[in-house]
């Protein structure tokens, strides 16, 4: 029997997901990525920018994104929205999310990402 994944990375892992990062058409500083499923299934993030931090200075410096902090924007990270509600977009895109994951994974991934949050804070 295998145990349940217990980070976001060994949640990557266990569904088996591929990631594919390219610089975004439209954006500088924003990458456009594709999560992939092993039966072809896939989910777009057209735009999204990630930043590191040093705590001491405040001073941030844009990131490649990587498996685990592309599933936190599945998780419901930061969505921007382009309408004025704000409120369809988000849900959206967290149908969308659960759908391309499952209620089960998504589910454990909400769980892992508040988890890796709290041990960042």
């Amino acid at each position: 029997m295998t145990t349940e994944p217990a980070t976001l990375a060994e949640l990557f892992r266990s569904l088996e997901l591929t990631l594919t990062v390219r610089a975004a058409a439209d954006e500088d500083e924003a990458w456009a990525c594709t999560l992939s499923r092993p039966d072809g299934r896939s989910f777009e993030i057209e735009s999204v920018s990630f930043f590191d931090v040093d705590p001491d200075t405040g001073d941030e410096w844009i990131v490649e994104p990587g498996p685990t902090r592309v599933l936190g924007v599945l998780a419901g990270g930061d969505v921007e929205t382009e309408d004025e509600a704000g409120e369809g977009a988000a849900g959206d895109a967290e149908a969308a999310a659960r759908a391309f994951l499952g209620d089960e994974a998504y589910e454990l991934l909400l769980r892992l990402d508040e988890e890796e949050l709290g041990r960042d804070n």
